[in-house]
C-alpha cells in the first residue's frame, strides 16, 4: 500500500457488529411486525412466502393487496426502517447483540492513530451509535451513510456514490481511504469509489458463504468485467488491518 491511509469506511452488520443472534428468525420477525407497522397481517404460514417476494420485489405490493393491505413502497420501507431500529436497539440494550471485540480494539487503535473511521449500512445511524454506547470511551464514527440516508437519497450498495458522500463528510481522497465489508457489495463499492478494499470473512458467523464468496473471487480474477468485486485485501480478523495502515 502506497499511502497512508487516512480513513476508514466500515460496514456494519457482521462487519464491526453482531447484530442478530439468527439472522434467519430476526428477519422475519421483523418483516412480520412491519406488515402490522403497515396495518396487515400475513397469513400463517406464508411468512417466507411474503418475505421472499418483498426481498425480490415480485409482486409484493399486489401480495399485500391480497390480504386488504394497501400502501406504498416508501412507505413500507420507512415502516421498516421504524422497525428494524426499534428491534435493533432492543437486542442492544438486552446484551444480545454487539461491537465484535476486534472491531473495538481495531477502532481504539485508529482512534489513537488519527485516522478517521465511518459507517455506510442500511441500518440506522441509532442503532450503530446504541452499540458505542455501550462501549466505555470508545470514539463514535466520524460520518455515516444510514437506511435513512438510503431512502432520502435512493442509493443502494453497490453504488459508489454511497462511499463519496461519506468521503467528502470526512474530507478525505478515496486513495487515502479504505472500505471494510463482509460482503462482495461493500467490495465492488469501495473499488469503484476508487478506494482500498478489505473483505472481512467471519467463517462462525457466515460459514459456507464465505466458501461461496471466496469461488466468485478467484472466478472474477479470470474476467476483466468482474475484477470490481475482488477485494484488495481479506483478513479473517480486523486486527490484521493494523498492518496494512
Amino acid at each position: 500500500m502506497a499511502r497512508k491511509m487516512e480513513a476508514v469506511i466500515f460496514d456494519n452488520d457482521n462487519t464491526i457488529a453482531k447484530i442478530y443472534p439468527n439472522p434467519k428468525i430476526y428477519w422475519k420477525d421483523v418483516f412480520v411486525k412491519t406488515v402490522a407497522e403497515c396495518g396487515g397481517s400475513i397469513p400463517k404460514g406464508r411468512e417466507e412466502e411474503y418475505m421472499l417476494s418483498y426481498f425480490t420485489n415480485k409482486g409484493f405490493m399486489e401480495k399485500l393487496e391480497t390480504i386488504g393491505l394497501k400502501t406504498t413502497w416508501a412507505h413500507f420501507q420507512r415502516a421498516k426502517g421504524v422497525v428494524d431500529e426499534r428491534e435493533r436497539i432492543r437486542y442492544i440494550r438486552a446484551g444480545r447483540s454487539k461491537l465484535f471485540p476486534d472491531a473495538v480494539r481495531l477502532m481504539r487503535e485508529l482512534s489513537a492513530m488519527k485516522v478517521k473511521y465511518a459507517v455506510a449500512t442500511f441500518t440506522t445511524k441509532a442503532v450503530v451509535l446504541e452499540a458505542f454506547k455501550h462501549v466505555p470511551g470508545l470514539q463514535p464514527p466520524d460520518a455515516f451513510f444510514d437506511w435513512n440516508d438510503s431512502l432520502r437519497d435512493n442509493l443502494e450498495k453497490p453504488n459508489p456514490r454511497i462511499a463519496g458522500i461519506v468521503l467528502k463528510k470526512m474530507n478525505v481522497s478515496a486513495k487515502k481511504a479504505m472500505m471494510v465489508g463482509d460482503r462482495l457489495t461493500d467490495i465492488q463499492m469501495g473499488n469503484m469509489a476508487g478506494m482500498w478494499t478489505v473483505l472481512v470473512k467471519r467463517r462462525d458467523e457466515d460459514g459456507e458463504l464465505v466458501d461461496q464468496m471466496e469461488r466468485e473471487i478467484e472466478s472474477a480474477r479470470q474476467d476483466p468485467e468482474n475484477l470490481k468485486i475482488v477485494p484488495d485485501y481479506q483478513v479473517t480478523d480486523l486486527g490484521q488491518i493494523l498492518g496494512l495502515l
